[in-house]
């Protein structure tokens, strides 16, 4: 068992020295010295794939397997290794390295296409990433259907029937609320947030904040980047990163909160597992409840502004001195179709997720062309949400995703979304005075509870595991309709 942790911790600190070289490409490095990068990268990945898959990982493996009295972490630990190991095995070096090489390439053309909103420029990368995730999915086979196999790589065990079955539950309930919502005359008013913001003092409001949050500037950063991102480059060393736009104050505020509940996960594995396989969300949806908890249960909470909203009105007097905060409560909560997904609101967010899961499918089973998905897009948004982007860069280019072959990932979302309200609903079960904490710029009692609860485990359990060992129930969205019905309702007025 030692040596099988020690083989992996090993493999770990080569992909933290990937990570740190995926972080300071999005952070620091100048865009013309990316070739170089994605060399670096490539063989990064190389090294791990050869490790993962070598007759020592197999050995090892094979031979804690037949040892008796195991402890918990032990087992999980045999579990994630072999999960590893069955994977890498089936994977060919040489589709490893074009993964690898393609993505580093096509990021950095998918910034290039978002900026000029030219889908052309990306899309013979688009067209190749999709090839070689075909062909990945084909390789590994762990799922009923190529696009499952996808999905269990960010939501272990699970497939894309039990996902549409929860989405197809999901999308008649939120087209409901949002019809509903939509048929009010007194609506919220956004135009507050659109006024200009000095870009320092945002950033330094952001900074405030996350040290409110109790993030560890000790072992964490926050820097800025075209997408905000959470990276760890150890157990120790958290690096988050968000985006500033003068003309939308809620841009960098709630991407800096999102990320910060990514990185108080990682921040808070115990330390038996840190720097290993199990030093990581047990799953992407469970990662996604805890940043979309402190966004949106917790940032969007009138409880939360009572605390920051005076301190904002002194950093923007011009803007919000005699703007009551009750309006701006409504401003930061307003319901409407929005073309970006990361500026969606909680009710309308859902649907985006449901657009690029079905895209997603149509992508990796039903041979949907590259060249058809801009015309796609935008006719499922008008389907699904009643808009139609007037061009790429609001469409099918707003998202980093797909540049990484980081198909499957997007359901994660939304289940993030339905995990934060099962798991904060037991949290005020168990602590209902927690919201007046907020009013007063105190956040640990919650942040404590996820820690006991979510953070200190990282992989030792599983996504259902885990949420049946919180709240005695498996995954229930009728938890997350239940929230928005009660939060929505008033703040609209119904």
């Amino acid at each position: 068992m030692e040596e099988l942790w020690e083989h992996f911790n090993e493999i770990m600190k080569l992909s933290y020295i990937g990570a740190l070289l995926s972080w300071d490409q999005q952070v620091n490095m100048p865009k013309g010295s990316v070739k170089g990068r994605a060399e670096q990268l490539v063989l990064i990945q190389n090294l791990i794939h050869s490790r993962i898959k070598s007759d020592k990982t197999s050995k090892l493996i094979k031979e804690a397997e037949k040892l008796h009295n195991l402890s918990e972490i032990d087992l999980a630990m045999i579990r994630e290794a072999k999960r590893e190991y069955d994977q890498a095995i089936k994977i060919p070096d040489e589709l490893v390295s074009e993964i690898a090489k393609t993505s580093s390439l096509g990021h950095m053309e998918w910034e290039k296409a978002r900026e000029k909103s030219d889908f052309s420029i990306f899309k013979p990368y688009l067209e190749k990433i999709i090839k070689l995730k075909i062909e990945f999915a084909e390789k590994l086979d762990t799922g009923p259907t190529l696009y499952s196999t996808l999905l269990d790589l960010y939501e272990p065990g699970s497939t894309y029937d039990w996902i549409l079955k929860i989405f197809n539950g999901l999308k008649p309930k939120l087209v409901k609320i949002v019809n509903k919502l939509n048929s009010v005359s007194d609506k919220p008013n956004q135009s507050i947030l659109k006024k200009h913001y000095d870009a320092e003092k945002q950033w330094q409001l952001s900074l405030d904040i996350i040290k409110k949050l109790n993030f560890d500037f000790n072992t964490g950063r926050q820097d800025k980047a075209t997408h905000p991102f959470t990276t760890s480059l150890s157990s120790i060393d958290t690096r988050i990163t968000t985006r500033i736009r003068e003309d939308f104050l809620p841009d960098c505020l709630f991407s800096t909160i999102h990320e910060c509940g990514h990185a108080l996960y990682q921040m808070g594995f115990k330390e038996e597992i840190h720097d290993t396989l199990l030093a990581e969300g047990c799953s992407m949806g469970i990662h996604e409840s805890q940043s979309r908890m402190w966004e949106n249960v917790v940032g969007r909470s009138k409880e939360f502004w009572t605390y920051w909203y005076p301190i904002f009105q002194k950093v923007f007097p011009e803007n919000l001195k005699n703007y009551p905060m009750e309006e701006f409560y409504r401003s930061i909560n307003i319901v409407q179709p929005s073309f970006i997904r990361v500026d969606a609101d909680e009710v309308t967010y859902g649907l985006h997720i449901i657009l690029r899961f079905e895209l997603e499918k149509m992508i990796i089973e039903d041979q949907l062309q590259a060249s058809e998905l801009p015309e796609i897009w935008n006719a499922k948004m008008e389907e699904l949400l009643g808009i139609i982007p007037p061009n790429d860069a609001l469409g099918v280019l707003q998202d980093v995703h797909w540049s990484g072959g980081g198909f499957g990932y997007f359901p994660s979302y939304s289940l993030g979304n339905l995990y934060a309200a099962q798991i904060y609903k037991q949290a005020l079960k168990e602590s209902p005075n927690m919201p007046q904490d907020y009013e007063k710029g105190e956040f640990s009692n919650l942040l404590n509870y996820l820690k006991e609860n979510v953070h200190q485990y990282g992989k030792i359990y599983r996504a259902p595991e885990l949420i049946q060992k919180i709240t005695g129930e498996d995954l229930e969205p009728e938890y997350f309709i239940k929230y928005v019905e009660d939060k929505y309702y008033p703040i609209y007025g119904i």
